[in-house]
């Protein structure tokens, strides 16, 4: 999904969606001889297991060249998460799209990894499309505005005090939920561990983009894993948390790491969709087996050939290192095989599909394995989609706005493996 949204993009019946699928400016880069650009990478505490992530220094993002380009490009298939600090101005929306849009030249719509955004309002003559915790950028609207709060006055044709619908977890996770005085005393939870993909039809990001427009201002919040093992973990409020999918590989033990190598996820047509009326589990991996997921009649038209089955590990292609990348919530039934020509297992059954997701992905989701990234207004995070699964996290409403500009595209490709 979207990082942020747990909403499946479906036009309203007798509401005509725009679709913004069409790639409508040359991506290319000015040329340049060489870059400015530094990379840091990031230090993390003693106890930490995290490998990755790394600061950039020395590029203006909104004057990117081929040479800066270059450099992002190898860094960032190394240290999976790059911070750019010190921006000269705030990241426009054509840039953000122009930098994100670069990953994938070979794609040619230029579409938004969820499809098409239906009409939301308008203002001044000016149509915004999305839903009401993700609306597009008019100018860009590949573009979406995430988080909760208002929106800076006068910002991208937006109406004055336009909000943006925050996500709250008693919308979605299994009860019994944090006591809203908790909440307001920091008390928070993991949203939804993911990478951003439709699970249906559409080829999931290369790189997901988050500019920070305007962040919460607070003491850090208490996130609860509240799944009986007393686990918390103290981050900055509005953080993006990730973690990485090659740890969550190396955290397996050799048979059940041998079946990841070797084995296929299907993931369910109109998957978010489908799961808005279930419940998640309280840490955000997987759904609870409760029955409660909408039948297939109840959903959109199905068509059987843009089902997407992945495998459970993917390679990334410039540094040849493997992660294991699932989507424990969308997934629907397994192919195992612990061989490359062994005997296929095939299993179906949901709730042997998720205890299978919760072993896979839980041991990964432990503090020590998690980066939580507090957000600067106007630095960008790029991160790469195929190597990382990330979660938001909820903040106290008294501390303010959280608005982040993301920007992901659909790739030309499918993952496969």
């Amino acid at each position: 999904m979207v990082v942020e949204a747990l909403t499946e993009v479906i036009a309203p019946e007798g509401v005509k969606a725009r679709l913004i699928a069409t790639r409508t400016a040359d991506i290319s880069l000015p040329h340049a001889e060489k870059t400015d650009g530094r990379i840091v990478p990031l230090k993390h505490p003693e106890q930490s297991k995290v490998d990755f992530g790394a600061e950039v220094y020395g590029i203006d993002l909104n004057n990117l060249t081929d040479a800066d380009f270059e450099l992002i490009s190898d860094a960032l298939h190394k240290h999976k998460v790059l911070i750019f600090k010190e921006q000269p101005e705030m990241l426009t929306p054509q840039n953000q799209y122009l930098l994100t849009a670069n990953f994938d030249p070979e794609e040619t719509t230029g579409g938004f990894a969820h499809g098409a955004d239906p009409f939301l309002t308008s203002h001044n003559n000016v149509n915004i499309y999305g839903i009401p915790s993700r609306p597009a950028v008019p100018v860009q609207p590949q573009v979406h505005i995430l988080g909760r709060g208002e929106v800076p006055e006068g910002h991208y044709q937006f109406p004055p005090g336009f909000k943006i619908k925050g996500i709250d977890h008693r919308e979605f996770h299994l009860p019994p939920h944090i006591p809203q005085e908790e909440r307001d005393k920091g008390a928070s939870r993991f949203y939804q561990w993911h990478w951003d993909g439709s699970l249906y039809n559409i080829p999931p990001p290369r790189v997901g983009c988050l500019l920070a427009v305007r962040t919460p201002k607070g003491p850090d919040v208490t996130v609860r894993w509240e799944d009986g093992t007393g686990t918390e973990m103290k981050i900055p409020p509005g953080a993006t948390a990730y973690v990485a999918g090659s740890r969550a590989l190396e955290l397996l033990d050799e048979a059940t790491r041998q079946i990841a190598l070797h084995s296929r996820i299907e993931y369910a047509p109109h998957a978010f969709k489908w799961m808005s009326t279930a419940h998640s589990a309280r840490l955000g991996h997987i759904l609870e087996t409760e029955g409660l997921e909408l039948p297939r009649d109840k959903l959109p038209p199905v068509d059987e050939s843009k089902i997407c089955v992945y495998p459970m590990v993917w390679t990334n292609p410039k540094t040849g290192e493997k992660s294991l990348q699932v989507h424990g919530q969308g997934a629907v039934k397994l192919f195992l095989k612990s061989t490359p020509d062994g005997e296929e297992e095939i299993i179906d059954d949901l709730n042997q599909v998720r205890e299978f997701m919760h072993k896979i992905m839980r041991p990964a989701i432990s503090p020590e394995n998690i980066y939580a990234h507090r957000h600067d207004e106007q630095d960008v995070v790029l991160w790469y989609n195929r190597a990382l699964w990330h979660s938001i996290t909820e903040f106290p409403e008294s501390y303010g706005p959280r608005i982040m500009h993301q920007c992901n595209i659909a790739a030309s490709d499918h993952p496969t493996g």
